[in-house]
């Protein structure tokens, strides 16, 4: 299994075979904390190769700099079936609003029977207006 796409966004979708990603980003700056952030998405794709298919189990997890979990992780069963010599499974995480405490770096973390396949940070840090 390879992941192929494995970000944070402010939107995606998947149509047609095709995933849509706009706006991957990797920082927020706040203007106070705790902070809530309004609305995101994480967009994976995956790419398993023959001898792979059947039922896996599929994790992400976003976690504070102590690596403990903000909200609770995405949890799901994915049935791969390969009809040629690979097969990729598309999957979006929309995240609607979620709580910041303190500045640092967050993390999101994938794993596929339970093993960790990527992890990527979000750096977030307070933003203050110049004063004029």
């Amino acid at each position: 299994m390879q992941t192929e796409i494995f970000t944070l966004c402010d939107a995606a979708t998947v149509s047609g075979g095709k995933m849509n990603v706009l706006g991957s980003f990797d920082s927020i700056h706040a203007p106070r904390f705790p902070y809530r952030h309004p609305l995101c998405a994480v967009a994976t794709k995956l790419r398993f190769e023959m001898g792979e298919e059947g039922e896996h189990d599929f994790e992400i997890a976003f976690c504070d700099p102590d690596m403990r979990p903000i909200i609770d992780p995405l949890q799901l069963k994915i049935k791969i079936r390969i009809d040629r010599l690979s097969a990729t499974h598309f999957h979006v995480w929309n995240l609607l609003g979620f709580e910041l405490k303190e500045a640092g770096a967050y993390y999101f973390e994938l794993k596929v029977d339970r093993e960790i396949q990527s992890r990527f940070p979000l750096y977030v840090a307070e933003y203050r207006q110049p004063t004029p």
